[in-house]
């Protein structure tokens, strides 16, 4: 009986087709044209401008293209990028160089191949300027450390040590020599934007004024100027200590370790050598939680810490030893993962770096990613001037670029942070999965940190299995049979 009706259906169908053909042709051809009208409208979505009102031509001769306030790294790559394809660039930089920076001084990968491109890691190398890093590791808040060789499996370092007052000043030379005009002890008190000439000046305190179509904001996590046109809306919420120990006066035989205190997670401490055996000790607090805090710690308490962990800390008053010569803490400020920004881009306008917020939000690193993002305003830059559009249709070209490059990986930054403040285990877990697995599993913790993985790969199958099992045998040795804390124990394992 249902089979019947079915055959009836069908044969029903058919004759309304067959009475019907030029109705549902004209249908079929409607529903093709719109989807592929839907499909070139979705394609060309977000696609700058193929023209513009500033073509080359246009530009007054006492403009450039773009001017960069600030020559950090951020600022010094877009300059250098910029200039070697012929761009008019100035970067004015408040300060004269050498000039230093407070920050952990660690240069991951990504960051590295660039500074090559750019010639200045060559010439970081044959200064003795660069510390390449193979022994790395980490103490877990418990107390599990691992130190492994990461060079051997990843083929080369996973990041490399650099001063700041020696990265920042080469960065800047290569920017300068490549044709950018570098303006030192130039200090940026405003900046006004003239609609009808789509030019910005930019005036110093004592009157000099420069003239560009792209303002390109790099002056660091403060960012007074982003601050004053009223894209950044707050102050930022991290902040970082650098302390140097003098070579020679410690006891330390590796090249960079991190150490979580259950204190301050998700924040961390963190040795890193340097050329000539010198020491780079700093403690990140990382925002969590309530304005003003970091963790269950505050912003205001990081002399505490930082001074604290070099007396009390098993690990690190181990790893320094009782001669060492230690500086007295320097302190900066961090944006993370673009906290307080409304945007990076508008009309003419790009931010980048550390005023952007382009640090890691699990880890504080910034180094990478300003460069890497200073590489992608370039592009911008360049793209804009062949077309002579610089509206935020072709400005948003670049926020596209470094969420492509490292953006996208930021929420997930900030869940792992979350993750390991509420979950200590997790970090046990990892450090006691290396002391199994070995430099195998040091490696691919080098990778992600480092944005040479994304956050996600620690979701692989392959490894969150074995990460999984790891948490459980923590949880029955620490929950269960009542293993003690190394920390508390005063050594590792």
């Amino acid at each position: 009986m249902e089979s019947s009706r079915l055959d009836q259906y069908v044969d029903q169908a058919s004759q309304f087709a067959q009475d019907n053909k030029r109705v549902l042709a004209a249908a079929g051809i409607t529903a093709v044209a719109a989807t592929s009208l839907y499909l070139l409208r979705r394609r060309n979505l977000g696609r700058p401008p193929t023209s513009g009102p500033y073509p080359q031509s246009s530009l007054p001769a006492d403009a450039y293209d773009l001017v960069i306030v600030g020559a950090g790294p951020s600022g010094s790559t877009t300059a250098y990028f910029s200039a070697h394809k012929g761009l008019k660039v100035a970067i004015l930089e408040k300060e004269s160089f050498p000039r230093d920076k407070y920050c952990g001084d660690a240069v991951c990968t990504p960051a590295i191949k660039i500074l090559e491109e750019m010639g200045v890691m060559q010439e970081l190398q044959a200064n003795n300027e660069a510390h390449f890093a193979d022994a790395g590791g980490f103490v877990s808040p418990a107390g599990i450390s691992y130190i492994g060789a990461s060079v051997e499996k990843l083929g080369e370092a996973a990041a490399c040590a650099v001063k700041r007052i020696n990265l920042d000043m080469r960065m800047a030379y290569a920017a300068r020599k490549a044709g950018a005009e570098l303006r030192e002890e130039f200090e940026v008190t405003a900046a006004d934007f003239d609609q009808q000439q789509g030019l910005w000046t930019v005036s110093s305190g004592d009157g000099v004024k420069v003239k560009a179509r792209l303002l390109v904001i790099a002056d660091g996590a403060t960012s007074r100027l982003a601050t004053k046109l009223g894209y950044c809306t707050e102050p930022p919420r991290g902040v970082c200590s650098r302390a140097f120990v003098e070579g020679g006066t410690h006891n330390t035989d590796f090249d960079g370790v991190c150490f979580y205190q259950k204190e301050s997670l998700p924040g961390y401490s963190a040795i890193f050598k340097h050329p000539n055996d010198e020491l780079n000790y700093c403690y990140y607090l990382i925002p969590h939680g309530k304005e003003g805090f970091c963790g269950d710690v505050h912003e205001s308490d990081l002399k505490r810490l930082h001074e604290g962990a070099i007396k009390n800390d098993p690990f690190i008053s181990q790893a320094l030893g009782p001669n060492a010569k230690i500086e007295r803490m320097k302190a900066a400020s961090l944006r993370l993962g673009g906290q307080g920004l409304r945007t990076t881009y508008d009309d003419h306008l790009v931010i980048i770096g550390d005023a952007a917020g382009h640090i890691d939000p699990l880890t504080g690193e910034g180094i990478h990613t300003a460069i890497m993002g200073g590489k992608a305003a370039a592009e911008t830059a360049i793209s804009m001037r062949a077309t002579g559009d610089y509206s935020a249709a072709s400005t948003s070209q670049y926020e596209h670029k470094w969420n492509h490059l490292y953006g996208y990986d930021f929420g997930k930054s900030r869940a792992g942070a979350a993750l390991i403040y509420k979950y200590p285990i997790l970090l046990d877990a990892c450090a006691n999965e290396m002391q199994r697995k070995g430099d195998a599993m040091m490696s691919k913790w080098a990778e992600v940190m480092t944005n040479m993985r994304p956050k996600s790969y620690f979701l692989r199958p392959d490894v969150a299995l074995p990460l999984g099992c790891a948490v459980v045998r923590e949880f029955w040795n620490q929950k269960i049979i009542g293993r003690s804390n190394d920390y508390s124990k005063g050594g590792s394992r």
